[in-house]
């Protein structure tokens, strides 16, 4: 049995997916959670305060699902290839939620509360980064637009697949993010 919570969350998420964060008002998420307007603002203080826990929620799961298998002990190459193919096997098992993130993390209010956190899926593939350019196994290019470049392709290539544009297999995916390793390796 979910909580009245979880059940705003999902009516949220649900929603916004269907409509756009714009369109959607607290009144459609009560109705679709099946819980009164108080009961939201017992949760939640603001419209705000619930998509951005909407959207920390999933990107916890990502992270922890990108996360499950990664060797710190690895050599390098390994580890990036093993987080990108986790991300992108998030992507392919749960589509809705990887395309809400992608959505969600350009509304200025997301990025301004994203500025406090420190995802540990984030924190590990700068960490990584670092750890790769001081191995000078890297193009000397600012981590940050590597992860830009890489994450757009990873974001591409997952929508293609959602809207059956392409299929991806296991096997398309590591030949995807090795060619992701080979655009920024030195």
């Amino acid at each position: 049995m979910t909580s009245k919570r979880d059940q705003i969350i999902v009516a949220t998420r649900n929603l916004i997916f269907e409509q756009g964060l714009q369109d959607v008002s607290m009144s459609q998420i009560a109705q679709q959670a099946e819980v009164g307007m108080g009961t939201i603002y017992n949760y939640f203080a603001s419209k705000e305060e619930l998509v951005f826990c909407l959207y920390n929620e999933i990107k916890m799961a990502m992270s922890a699902f990108a996360l499950a298998d990664y060797d710190e002990t690895q050599p390098i190459v390994r580890r990036f290839l093993t987080l990108l193919s986790n991300v992108a096997s998030y992507g392919i098992q749960h589509p809705r939620e990887f395309r809400l993130v992608e959505q969600l993390a350009k509304v200025p209010f997301i990025q301004e509360k994203m500025a406090t956190y420190d995802y540990e899926l984030t924190h590990v593939i700068t960490q990584l980064f670092v750890e790769a350019q001081n191995q000078h196994l890297l193009k000397a290019m600012p981590p940050d637009v590597m992860a830009l470049m890489i994450g757009g392709a990873l974001n591409a290539l997952i929508e293609a697949h959602t809207t059956q544009q392409i299929k991806l297999d296991n096997a398309l995916i590591e030949k995807t993010v090795s060619a992701c390793w080979d655009a920024i390796k030195r």
